[in-house]
């Protein structure tokens, strides 16, 4: 790692935290214990950057992603604004035990989490929380939600989280700038069942940017999360189960 580099910045700040009592309402949370400068979880495990390894990788762990061009796959190479997160080139081993310790056991976790709950329900909505830092000259929405432009989810579950988001007096985006993650491209699958968003917290909401402290608005993220998932409980289990026939081609 470089010692010069804000490892920060690629982080989500304090949103464990503010999610993490979410298990009160009988949900399972899943957090990351390890940080995104080390192993990033929303990425595909075939996202290795050759730019970052000393040796030749196999083809099946590389593609050529604009994550991957941008110097953000599974293992990032920037920070904003393009500061190396590495002063030396990594070697393939050291990839490998990243990937084993942080990568593996958190998405073994969600697809158990996942299979668990759809054979319980019928169905599953899964929220991805995240950050957003605030942009030079641009004014962010309090909250954007990523579906993949309607390919993660049903259409109804973004629109119950807007109803509950603006309902608490945030503004709310939709995919823009942020569309969803891999991990809500690779779960999100509507017509088996699986709904996944990204939620989107812009951090001047939350939290000050230069200190990384809470401010008070984070009791507002808290109770907008709580509130967006009663909203999504309300919804018809008819809207969110499977389409018919859609289980017969499933992988």
């Amino acid at each position: 790692m470089n010692p010069d580099a804000d490892l920060g910045a690629l982080e989500d700040p304090h949103l464990d935290m503010l999610a993490g009592n979410l298990h009160r309402l009988g949900l399972p949370v899943l957090i990351s214990q390890l940080g995104r400068a080390y192993c990033d979880i929303n990425r595909s495990e075939s996202e290795w950057d050759r730019e970052m390894f000393r040796e030749p990788l196999p083809s099946r762990l590389v593609s050529d992603t604009g994550r991957v061009r941008a110097g953000l796959g599974l293992f990032p190479r920037y920070l904003p604004p393009r500061v190396p997160v590495n002063r030396r080139r990594l070697g393939r081993t050291d990839g490998e035990a990243r990937w084993l310790a942080g990568y593996r056991p958190y998405h073994r976790a969600l697809l158990q989490l996942l299979k668990t709950a759809r054979e319980r329900f019928g169905y599953v909505v899964l929220l991805d929380l995240h950050s957003m830092p605030q942009l030079p000259g641009e004014r962010l929405p309090d909250l954007v939600l990523g579906d993949g432009f309607g390919r993660s989810c049903i259409h109804a579950v973004p629109q119950a989280a807007t109803r509950a988001a603006q309902g608490d007096g945030l503004s709310v985006a939709r995919n823009y700038p942020y569309a969803g993650g891999f991990i809500t491209q690779n779960y999100g699958k509507p017509a088996i069942g699986l709904n996944a968003l990204q939620l989107e917290f812009a951090r001047p909401l939350y939290m000050d940017e230069r200190t990384r402290a809470l401010t008070p608005g984070s009791a507002v993220v808290a109770s907008t999360v709580a509130s967006i998932i009663r909203h999504i409980a309300d919804l018809s289990p008819a809207l969110l189960r499977p389409m018919p026939n859609a289980m017969a081609g499933e992988d």
